[in-house]
Formats: structure tokens, C-alpha cells, sequence
């Protein structure tokens, strides 16, 4: 499947990073990235807009997420 562009918005620093991912990657794999990439130590969830939870066994294709959509990381309400 093809690759597509995304925006996912930091909630606590308002940083925005595009990641290139594909419809059968996992939000757990999207999120794994993120940390990766931007140093988390804590633990964090991503959400749609409208601040719907994405549960991270999910695949992108599955929760709907399409090029350009904007996710939001924000941190794990549940603690961990």
C-alpha cells in the first residue's frame, strides 16, 4: 500500500513533526516512532482531533487515518 504523510501535534510542547507512514502500520508502532524520535519518557497515547483515543492495536487503514490528518500525542491519561 502506499505511504502517505501525516501531522501528529505535540499537546505539551506544541510541536509538530510529518512522519510518512503506511495504512498497515499500528498507532503502537506510530506512537514507538514518536518516542524514538523525539526523546518521550513518558508514556503517551495519540488521538484524533477530537480528542478519540486511538486504541494502539489499531491499524492506521482501521482508525481511518488518512494523508495530511492531524493526530495528536498527548500523554497517557491512565498513567502507567
Amino acid at each position: 500500500m502506499a505511504e502517505f504523510n501525516i501531522t501528529v501535534s505535540h499537546t505539551t510542547s506544541g510541536k509538530e513533526t510529518v512522519l510518512a507512514v503506511e495504512p498497515e502500520f499500528t498507532v503502537s508502532s506510530v506512537l514507538e516512532v514518536l518516542a524514538e524520535s523525539l526523546q518521550l519518557k513518558d508514556r503517551f497515547v495519540l488521538a484524533t482531533q477530537d480528542n478519540k483515543i486511538l486504541n494502539p492495536d489499531t491499524t492506521l487503514q482501521e482508525a481511518q487515518i488518512k494523508e495530511n490528518d492531524v493526530l495528536l500525542l498527548m500523554p497517557d491519561p491512565t498513567g502507567g
